[in-house]
């Protein structure tokens, strides 16, 4: 799995809905893949490598991955219109049994006050949900986006200053369909 595209979403949330793509190749379906996945993202603690060591509860944190991957879809689903109550309701069951606890740390002589988990399965869901919901209070709607390229279903936030942004990347969906149009336009003029 490529580090860019771990983290091409700009949001957390949006970063996990992106961990399937269109032909259903789950990429939190290898134990490798979801550690590198939660590394890139800012997740992964001292304390939760050595946990996640054991195979069961990796396996028990990738269903909690999965469980809210499907929350996050559901929203990006329900963006055009409104978040349907069901989903407000899925997301306030998530909140309200996640255990957080604050946490100092000091770096360079500043101090930071932390939100942490108190296990991974409360680390990882409140920054998903805190990442979702500072996502929604912030940024317009319009601005969370499906990838326009045909075999793409990624979702990012669009911060192009212009907001016209259409590719997940344009390195790799938007030189495609930019090579597409192309060879398009060449066969047409040979044609």
């Amino acid at each position: 799995m490529d580090s860019h595209r771990c983290t091409l979403g700009g949001a957390i949330w949006i970063n996990l809905a992106n961990t399937i793509n269109k032909r259903r190749v789950d990429k939190l379906d290898e134990p490798a893949s979801v550690m590198f996945w939660l590394q890139e993202n800012g997740l992964l603690r001292e304390s939760d490598r050595l946990v996640l060591e054991s195979e069961p509860r990796l396996l028990e944190v990738t269903e909690v991955l999965r469980s809210l991957r499907n929350l996050c879809l559901d929203v990006l689903s329900e963006l055009e219109h409104e978040i349907a109550p069901t989903t407000v309701k899925r997301l306030h069951e998530i909140a309200e049994n996640i255990q957080v606890r604050l946490t100092l740390s000091s770096s360079h002589g500043l101090l930071k006050l932390e939100h942490e988990g108190a296990t991974t399965e409360d680390h990882l869901s409140y920054h998903v949900i805190s990442s979702m919901v500072q996502t929604l209070q912030t940024v317009p709607k319009e601005r969370i986006r499906t990838c326009e390229h045909e075999e793409c279903i990624l979702h990012f936030i669009d911060t192009s200053k212009s907001g016209r942004r259409r590719w997940c990347s344009m390195e790799t969906c938007g030189n495609r369909h930019k090579a597409a149009e192309f060879y398009a336009r060449k066969k047409q003029k040979n044609g």
